[in-house]
């Protein structure tokens, strides 16, 4: 059972009216810092305020909302792994093809003009577009 007493004003005034104000901890501050409740020892502290079938709730709770955010982000990193190792398989392989293709594409084009422009007899080579440099 917890035990509750009452601190009076006037001692609580006669430990703040120090005369080494400047300071927030003074060397008696510095001793109790081993005597201070922890945050984990005022959390076990609570076990006598809430019912046990109360906290039997909140824990079964939160072991449930553990458990779905547990299989939820392996469902998500599973999914992730499938995805990308697929991408890497069946499109990886594709987009070089594709680019592939298109070198032998360009290729062919560049084969085409440059058979064209040795089939012109030398008087009648037509002029390319664009930018002429003066004197060609």
């Amino acid at each position: 059972m917890v035990k509750l007493e009452e601190v009076s004003l006037d001692h609580v005034e006669e430990e703040y009216t120090d005369s080494d104000s400047s300071s927030v901890y003074s060397s008696d501050d510095e001793d109790d810092v081993d005597n201070i409740e922890s945050i984990l020892d005022r959390v076990w502290a609570l076990q006598d305020v809430i019912p046990a079938k109360t906290r039997k709730a909140i824990s079964d709770k939160c072991s449930t909302v553990y458990g779905w955010g547990k299989s939820s982000a392996n469902f998500l990193g599973n999914s992730a792994w499938v995805l990308t190792t697929s991408a890497l398989l069946l499109v990886l392989p594709l987009m070089i093809e594709h680019e592939h293709e298109q070198g032998l594409v360009e290729y062919e084009r560049m084969q085409q003009q440059s058979n064209q422009m040795l089939a012109q007899p030398n008087g009648q080579k037509k002029q390319a577009s664009g930018i002429v440099p003066p004197g060609f």
